[in-house]
């Protein structure tokens, strides 16, 4: 509905007219393109005077003013091409309607504002009271400036110190005026310095815009105090940082300025370089010798980190400590021992190091036992380095038990058992949680592999005995999906025999499943199909049979033969066998409902312990179940991940035998969820 004509105010010259979206009358000078330009006058809806300006084609310069009510001046300034510049005034002003000084957080002794701009952004706020003293926000007067303080620069009552921000830098100055810090902007990087109480440059450091440390990097130590390194004449280190890493040439110097240290970091390691560098590759074949040529050809190309790594594998292979101390020697400058240990603790104990981190560390002064036992912890799965790297970390320091917990880990992921169950026993007493918890984790990855089956004890359902037959799969079917599930387990029992050694025979080793491949291991097939239901009706499914072992650990590939051993035998038991075995042919056993209500029921209890710690399944009245002799609610929770793997891939076998429109007991909305 149109709004109803108003009655100009006496107030409001003639050619006023009423501006809706300002909620008041205007008085304006328009160009020929409708645009206000020239001076422009608001008035409020009773006539009064509220606000003049001035307009260049419709975009507002020059000086502006607000009134309040009465007439009385309440804020003045000036706009450049449509943003206040400059210095605004606002003066509190009496009565009902009176414009405020801010909206918020005034000083109750307050009588004007004054805020200075830069591009539209305020830089600058000072509260005045009556007397035209500045004030802080409980009234009483702000420090005088000192002379070395810009006059652009805000109080800080939270400091107390002075600042001034700027999109493109800042600084800070302490109450008496010396600079404390500093920084700037160059659409790269931030510049940061920091200074002592005397106003000298304690640090210089560049930052990227992600954060890190990028660029030249300098730092003194304060006089008299502790200089964080070994040599307490070093006072001064000077380099430059690549991403967060300390590369280049480095120089340390004491008090007067001489050079008392100078080590060559080298260039940054990228992540993910682990997975090319020559230094992380297997070297069962290589001799210390060939490990000390790798290291100098490094050096050679700035590669000093990784030199540093292949010192150590050649250390190890002569068993030679004093060698990898003097390189260590050569390229680090050595921290305080406090100090180093604290960092190397640091590398040990996060659960954010990565390879670059851990590296950066070991060339800036960490303890190098505990960042070599760092690496070989971060590397993934049986990686064949981190074997050497463990056994560097206790060459430096022999006496350190707890490097045996990171050794029995790195064994464990090698299938070394007995390496593994010794090192474990030699931390018992220190760490007693840590070895039980590890323990408790070996002895599930190197259990038997049983018909399971024949553990189940499966009780009559009065419930399920109208379902009828439930077995859906003919002969043909049935050994083609026996042919898959044998060519995973060869997989992995490959990839196991790869790790110990082609002459180990541990009990755990997955079984030889080369009898029921009387033709050899089959294709394993990725596929979207074609399921028909009937009467014209069809759905697509995304079948995955294949089975990717590079970069596993022993009990990474010993938990996916379990979980495929597993439903392997349910399969062959459902069709009539008692064992793991190329059926002849096909007969659904008395109890096949109960085993399948069995399986799904337990699959869901499994992941409602993942998902709510098995609140939901207590709620609902669901029972839990003993999974290789713990109740599912006992198990850690690497543990409960295995169990719940492992009735996923036996619900996905029984769905595919039950149900027509179920591709394969590998489709992947089956596997996935």
């Amino acid at each position: 509905m149109a709004e109803a004509v108003r009655e100009r105010p006496a107030g409001v010259p003639e050619g006023g007219f009423w501006n809706p979206e300002v909620g008041g009358w205007e008085v304006s000078r328009r160009n020929a393109q409708g645009a206000r330009d020239g001076e422009c006058l608001f008035y409020r809806p009773d006539g009064g005077l509220q606000s003049r300006c001035t307009f260049v084609n419709g975009v507002q310069e020059g000086t502006f003013a607000i009134l309040h009510p009465d007439g009385r001046l309440a804020r003045e300034g000036t706009f450049a091409a449509g943003k206040i510049e400059g210095l605004v005034s606002a003066y509190a002003g009496e009565g009902t309607g009176a414009e405020p000084l801010r909206a918020c957080c005034v000083p109750a002794a307050a009588v004007r504002l004054d805020q200075r701009y830069e591009g539209g952004a305020v830089m600058q706020e000072i509260f005045y009271d009556s007397s035209g003293q500045p004030i802080l926000s409980d009234g009483s007067p702000i420090p005088p400036r000192p002379a070395s303080v810009p006059r652009d620069a805000d109080y800080d009552e939270a400091g107390p110190r002075w600042t001034r921000w700027r999109p493109d830098s800042h600084r800070a100055w302490s109450a008496a005026g010396v600079l404390e810090t500093e920084s700037e902007y160059d659409g790269l990087r931030h510049t940061t310095r920091t200074f002592d109480a005397d106003g000298r440059l304690v640090e210089s450091c560049q930052v990227s815009k992600e954060g890190t440390r990028d660029g030249a990097f300098l730092r003194r130590f304060v006089p008299g105090g502790p200089s964080p390194y070994a040599d307490p004449a070093i006072r001064e280190e000077r380099g430059t940082f690549d991403r967060g890493q300390a590369v280049g040439s480095w120089t340390f110097v004491d008090g007067d300025g001489t050079e008392r240290r100078r080590v060559a970091r080298g260039l940054a390691f990228d992540p993910g370089s682990e997975r090319t560098s020559p230094v992380f590759a297997p070297g069962a074949e290589a001799t210390a010798d060939d490990w000390r040529a790798l290291a100098t050809a490094l050096r050679a190309e700035g590669r000093v980190r990784e030199a540093l790594c292949a010192v150590a594998r050649a250390a190890v292979r002569d068993g030679d400590r004093a060698e990898l101390s003097r390189a260590l020697a050569t390229d680090v400058v050595p921290l305080r021992p406090e100090l180093a240990a604290e960092r190397g603790d640091a590398l040990v104990q996060s659960v954010d190091s990565t390879v670059p981190s851990i590296l950066d560390g070991l060339v800036s002064g960490g303890d190098p036992a505990a960042a070599f036992r760092a690496l070989a912890a971060v590397l993934p799965g049986a990686h064949p380095a981190a074997p050497d790297f463990v056994a560097a970390s206790l060459l430096l320091a022999p006496e350190r038990r707890l490097t045996h917990l990171t050794r029995a880990l790195v064994r464990f992921q090698h299938g070394d058992e007995p390496g593994a169950r010794a090192d474990v026993e030699l931390v018992a007493a220190e760490a007693p949680d840590a070895a039980a918890a590890l323990t408790e984790h070996m002895e599930a990855a190197w259990r038997p592999f049983l018909f399971w089956p024949a553990r189940e004890v499966l009780v009559p359902d009065p419930s399920l005995a109208e379902l009828g037959a439930g077995l859906v799969r003919e002969l043909g079917e049935v050994r083609a999906a026996i042919a898959v599930y044998a060519s995973r387990i060869a997989r992995v029992r490959a990839a196991i025999r790869a790790l110990v050694g082609p002459a180990a025979a541990p009990a755990w080793l997955p079984p030889d499943p080369s009898p029921l491949l009387p033709a050899g291991p089959v294709p394993l097939r990725q596929a979207r199909v074609t399921v028909d239901l009937g009467e014209g009706e069809s759905v697509e499914a995304e079948i995955d049979e294949e089975l990717a072992t590079a970069g596993l650990g022993v009990p990474a590939l010993l938990g996916e033969a379990q979980a495929e051993w597993g439903a392997l035998g349910w399969l062959c038991w459902s069709v009539g066998l008692d064992r793991v075995a190329l059926p002849e042919t096909v007969a659904e056993p008395p109890l096949f409902a109960v085993a399948m209500k069995t399986i799904v029921t337990r699959c869901w209890r499994a992941q409602d312990r993942l998902t709510t710690g098995g609140l939901l399944a207590r709620a609902k009245g669901i029972p839990g179940f003993s999974w290789e002799g713990r109740d599912v609610d006992a198990l850690p929770r690497q543990l409960a991940q295995a169990a719940a793997e492992e009735y996923v891939r036996a619900r996905s076998l029984f769905l595919w035998l039950a149900s027509p429109d179920v591709a394969s007991p590998f489709q992947v909305d089956l596997r996935g969820s």
